[in-house]
């Protein structure tokens, strides 16, 4: 091809056909210019399209980290429930029934007094903020994201700080007490349970247990409805993903 032009400007050149040689020439750099727009061009729209493959990669893996939530939130929202329950049916016999001090330690110790700690799936969310790609999202949905991820983290938080003053109370009375279970296991050994006298500071264990169920009630039955709030969060955003995922279709 590069040979048949230089062909046709020689012989151009050779006739003195200068006025056609110019338009021949100009035409020729015309060629080129658009030649070079249409390589760009293509080259754009292979970028676009790569940016719109990454794109949609990261709308499968949120949605893939969004359902993992729903379905921890909704197991966690499950466990606190069931807690709150059970410590409600205490509340309810105490207040029913007269109850010894005994009865009191024994139905305060059938509740749960372990740490929960929320951790919720924000890797895909991480690695579009950390690698600047979370641009390739909408304005809106990447909103949406960033507000869910700092939702997540204050009540991971919230939660973490509740644990850690119903750990305090736990530490405390176990200076006390020793474990929790332990006058269970003094049954049937009289004299070290009389030597232990357990018994004198049982009043304070109990109070001790009490402050640990307060704490658990508060903490849980917050969490309780941050986590429902969460749920609603993550609706709103998996639709707005899917609307993305069926524009590109």
């Amino acid at each position: 091809m590069i040979k048949f032009f230089r062909h046709i400007r020689q012989k151009l050149i050779s006739e003195n056909r200068f006025n056609k040689y110019l338009l021949y020439a100009i035409g020729e750099i015309l060629l080129v210019v658009i030649g070079i727009l249409i390589a760009l061009q293509i080259n754009n729209w292979n970028e676009d399209r790569k940016l719109e493959e990454t794109r949609q990669e990261y709308y499968k893996q949120l949605l893939e980290d969004l359902d993992k939530d729903k379905v921890y939130i909704n197991n966690t929202i499950s466990k606190f429930e069931g807690q709150r329950k059970l410590y409600q049916d205490y509340l309810k016999r105490f207040s029913e029934s007269e109850m010894s001090m005994i009865t009191m330690y024994k139905n305060l110790l059938e509740l749960n007094t372990e740490s929960f700690a929320l951790n919720f799936n924000t890797s895909t969310i991480e690695s579009l903020r950390n690698s600047g790609e979370i641009v390739l999202i909408p304005p809106v949905l990447r909103n949406k994201l960033v507000d869910l991820k700092r939702h997540q983290e204050k009540i991971a938080r919230d939660e973490s700080l509740d644990n850690r003053g119903k750990t305090g109370v736990i530490e405390r009375l176990s200076m006390i007490s020793g474990p929790l279970h332990l006058v269970e296991r003094l049954k049937g050994k009289e004299e070290l349970k009389s030597s232990l006298n357990l018994e004198k500071d049982m009043n304070k264990i109990i109070i001790g247990l009490e402050a640990i169920q307060s704490w658990m009630d508060f903490s849980e039955i917050k969490s309780i409805g941050g986590l429902k709030e969460l749920l609603i969060e993550i609706d709103e955003i998996e639709e707005l993903i899917k609307e993305q995922i069926n524009d590109n279709e």
